[in-house]
């Protein structure tokens, strides 16, 4: 006699949360407006740079080097935005995705920061095709939003084709296949 039952999908992300675990987002289901703020509006702090001790006394004024200064992060999010196949048209299942997008860049939280547009491609194909694919739909991504009330002055657009692989352990896979928007300034 087998005892194994199935669980809910309700009762497994009730589960998960419980236990402190993360799932994946629905790709349905953008991530929302407030959500995308919080991700764009301050860049990551840098980390300060470490106190070391001498081993003996004076040996730390006996450097000439100065400590190198911390870098912040830009503030980034990656963004599951659908094409056509082989195409730079934005695919109608990324309409609700991009919707919500471009009401957060226009918000008055992010009116002050500037941000780029990144295309990532996965590696089926050229590195020159998919170079030259990842400009298009950053393009593509850009004249959306600008046409949905962010200022163009405020968006560069920007391939990088298969070179920054979200999951370099497959080169192939969709999240390879991705948009991500970087604050750059404000």
């Amino acid at each position: 006699m087998n005892t194994t039952k199935l669980l809910s999908p309700a009762l497994v992300l009730a589960l998960l949360a419980a236990c402190g675990g993360a799932y994946a987002q629905d790709a349905q289901d953008p991530p929302s407006v407030d959500s995308i703020i919080n991700s764009l509006k301050t860049d990551t702090p840098a980390a300060a740079p470490g106190q070391t001790r001498a081993l003996r006394p004076g040996a730390a004024s006996m450097s000439t080097a100065p400590a190198p200064a911390p870098v912040a992060k830009p503030a980034s999010i990656n963004m599951q935005i659908n094409f056509e196949y082989n195409s730079a048209a934005i695919s109608g299942s990324s309409e609700r995705t991009m919707a919500t997008l471009a009401k957060a860049l226009a918000s008055p939280q992010l009116e002050a920061r500037k941000f780029t547009v990144i295309g990532h491609t996965d590696a089926k194909g050229s590195a020159i095709y998919n170079k030259a694919l990842s400009d298009r739909r950053a393009a593509a991504v850009r004249n959306y939003l600008m046409s949905n009330g962010v200022a163009a002055s405020r968006l560069k657009a920007m391939g990088k084709g298969e070179s920054d692989l979200l999951n370099s352990s497959d080169p192939n896979a969709a999240e390879n296949r991705r948009v991500e928007i970087q604050a750059t300034g404000g």
